[in-house]
């Protein structure tokens, strides 16, 4: 779609202010700046301006010279410090998208369209662009920015706007909004002149038969507007005439409305329809509406009848199975839900069957089950919580890795999928000699998978710390040389970090080089190296090659890999520089993310934090930190930062409220004690300031940070 987007990004932006032009008069960069002579000193506000007008006039300049990076992160700069810097937006959105840096112009173009004006039309196209890519939010800002440019008389343009904020403000769960959204679409239909609609933009707006009438009335019924839910599943019904549907959402606007027996009669209508909706809704619905009534006990008994009259109701035989299940009928939920499975399985029924066998011990049932579910999707991630379940039913891992060693033995020709599964199990629960017995059996019934079995195997037991048993079985996939030279590739870069965690550093980095070999092109194999050296605290030459991964990867914005690689280089080498007490490069590399990433968490509490630990630029550390707080409330590093810059601000009972949060109950930080115990001295709490700072100090003793806990034991006898 973002074809046609960019060329309109282009033709919107590029007249605005193209290269070497100076933007008009009246926007805020280029107006007269306020004298200061007055004040004795600037504010930080004062020097933000300052800053932001220095880096938009570099920009500019860099601009008119073609240099046309470095003129965006200049521009992205100016934004940064001061989010008004209107020509900034302008100049840095059509360069972004013309070095071909989409989502980074993108994420520019929300915050551009909160200040200034911009087509309507660029800004829908942008909006589909950031909802395809899951950023639901983002696309309804921009959207609410597009419906407030096309302002003015009724017209289709702003039908179709409301129709998009509808289904967004429902994906987000914002119903009242939603159903505001939706209201002005159910206008439009209703009176299509007022709004100039010609036949095909009806057409579409109604969706594929009618299908936005049924979406609105849910949206209603949601936002308890009762008889707009009604109207709508009325006119849908009109169009796509289908009474069993019909009775069904009736029933649900009657049960909305607190009208139980109302809405159970409606629903009758749907149960007993000769064309079933084919959908678990009613039965759930009848679930729920005999529960209202204080008639639970009639469930069983009614579904019971239905199934009898309806014996090839597939939805109906699923949830009367389910109910049968919750009931402890096992031995009829299971007739039903096998029968079921043959028919149209499931996610839910295979995870449902799978626990019905745990429960019952139905070892070989279980694992036939498993199997299958390994050859269909790929994994057993479907099973969920119930996988943890079986691997921790000691008794029921041991029958399933006997069951298919047994039937590995007995079958002339094995299935690999059951011992796989088994496999999988067995790593889940731990039992690595099983485990690795398994995989050898799973690997003679299928040669060919030898490469992939080992390296699951080589990472369940690095997962569990076993480096050494995890590299031997990475070592066996690469020489069993049955994989493609990706797969190979992955088997060498685990096997650094399986080398790396011995502490066989210079075999780790010698497998990690083989790695990048086999996969020049891959991101994360060319990361490899500067994490081992890293790791190794071979610092001087980690930083080299980090350095040397953001020189390879920081124009390639054709994959998210390597975007992210090349933000963790960064924080990488930001953390270098801090433990080196270098803080200058250790800011400019946090500003170098927050260039691409604006909103990016970690960075702005990072650069927040070492700006507030050197007492500089507080009020801007502070909206940074609040920003990471406010996407990661329950982060403890974080809440730290958010104390540690309120109390350098002097807001010392705020900073205790927040630093109070930040103290992990299971494995309080040093350093956050630390910052808990200054604050409780400055409000003149002096027994739990040494109460604290003993606690910290503990903390980095069994840290091993030696100098940290000296530095908190002077203190503390300093206090006294």
């Amino acid at each position: 779609m973002f074809w046609r987007l960019l060329p309109l990004t282009l033709l919107l932006f590029a007249p605005l202010v193209s290269a070497g032009q100076t933007p008009p008069a009246t926007q805020p960069l280029d107006d007269p700046l306020e004298s200061l002579s007055a004040r004795a000193t600037r504010t930080e506000e004062d020097e933000d301006r300052l800053d932001a007008l220095a880096h938009f006039s570099a920009g500019r300049m860099l601009q008119q010279r073609q240099q046309f990076k470095r003129a965006l992160r200049e521009y992205e700069r100016a934004l940064r410090f001061d989010s008004a810097a209107g020509p900034a937006l302008r100049e840095l959105v059509p360069l972004a998208f013309a070095a071909g840096r989409n989502d980074e112009g993108l994420r520019y173009l929300v915050k551009y369209a909160e200040q200034s004006t911009i087509e309507p039309e660029l800004l829908e196209q942008a909006a589909d662009y950031v909802a395809e890519s899951g950023d639901w939010k983002g696309a309804i800002r921009l959207d609410e920015h597009a419906l407030a440019e096309a302002k003015g008389k009724p017209s289709p343009q702003q039908v179709l706007l409301n129709l998009q904020l509808g289904r967004l403000y429902a994906l987000t769960e914002q119903y009242r909004e939603a159903a505001v959204a939706f209201g002005h679409v159910m206008e439009a239909l209703d009176d299509p002149d007022k709004f100039e609609l010609d036949a095909k933009q009806r057409k579409n707006l109604l969706g594929d038969g009618g299908t936005n009438y049924e979406l609105a009335g849910t949206v209603f019924l949601e936002a308890n507007r009762i008889d707009d839910a009604k109207a709508a599943f009325e006119k849908f019904n009109s169009i796509m005439p289908d009474p069993a549907m019909l009775a069904l959402n009736t029933a649900r606007c009657e049960l909305a409305a607190g009208k139980a027996q109302a809405a159970l009669d409606d629903l009758q209508k749907c149960l007993e329809a000769k064309e079933p909706v084919q959908s678990v809704a009613p039965y759930e619905l009848i679930a729920k509406i005999l529960k209202e009534l204080k008639r639970s006990e009639q469930l069983l008994p009614r579904l019971e009848q239905l199934h009898q009259s309806q014996p090839d109701n597939v939805m109906l035989a699923y949830v009367l199975g389910q109910q049968y299940f919750e009931a402890a009928q096992l031995d009829k939920a299971q007739a039903l839900l096998e029968e079921v499975q043959t028919k149209k399985p499931t996610i839910q029924l295979f995870r449902r069957l799978a626990e019905l066998y745990r429960r019952t011990g139905q070892t070989e049932k279980l694992l036939k089950l498993l199997g299958t579910m390994l050859e269909k999707g790929g994994s057993l991630g479907p099973l969920g919580s119930e996988a943890k379940a079986l691997a921790e039913d000691e008794k029921l891992v041991a029958s399933l890795v006997e069951t298919a060693q047994r039937q590995f033995v007995a079958a002339a020709d094995s299935d690999h999928d059951p011992l796989h599964a088994a496999a999988l199990i067995a790593v889940q629960a731990k039992r690595w000699d099983d485990a690795e017995t398994l995989f050898n059996l799973a690997i003679k019934a299928r040669p060919k998978s030898a490469s992939e079995l080992l390296l699951t195997l080589g990472l369940g037991l690095f997962l569990d710390e076993k480096y050494e048993r995890a590299a031997a079985a990475f070592q066996r996939g690469i020489d069993g040389k049955s994989g493609s030279d990706e797969s190979v590739a992955s088997l060498y870069f685990y096997m650094a970090g399986a080398l790396e965690m011995q502490g066989k550093t210079e075999e780790a980095l010698a497998a990690a080089k083989t790695a990048t070999e086999r996969d020049p092109k891959n991101p994360n194999m060319a990361s490899r190296p500067a994490w081992i050296l890293y790791h190794a605290k071979r610092y001087d030459e980690a930083v080299k090659a980090y350095q040397a991964l953001i020189e390879k990867f920081d124009d390639d914005f054709t994959t998210d890999s390597a975007r992210d690689i090349v933000r963790e280089a960064r924080s990488a080498l930001s953390n270098l520089c801090v433990m080196r007490r270098d803080i200058p490069p250790a800011v400019e590399w946090l500003q170098q993310i927050l260039d691409e990433y604006p909103d990016d968490p970690g960075a702005n509490n990072d650069l927040g934090y070492l700006w507030a630990d050197e007492n500089q630029h507080l009020d801007r550390a502070h909206r940074m930190i609040q920003l990471a707080v406010n996407a990661e409330p329950d982060n403890f590093a974080y809440r730290d930062s958010l104390g540690w810059v309120l109390h350098r601000l002097g807001r010392d009972g705020e900073a205790l409220v927040q630093l109070q949060k930040a103290v992990e109950p299971d494995k309080p930080e040093g350093e956050v004690l630390d910052h808990l115990g200054d604050v409780y001295a400055k409000l003149g709490q002096s027994g739990e300031a040494q109460a604290a700072w003993k606690r910290s100090a503990e903390a980095y003793k069994k840290a091993g940070e030696d100098d940290k806990m000296k530095a908190v034991e002077k203190k503390m006898t300093k206090a006294e």
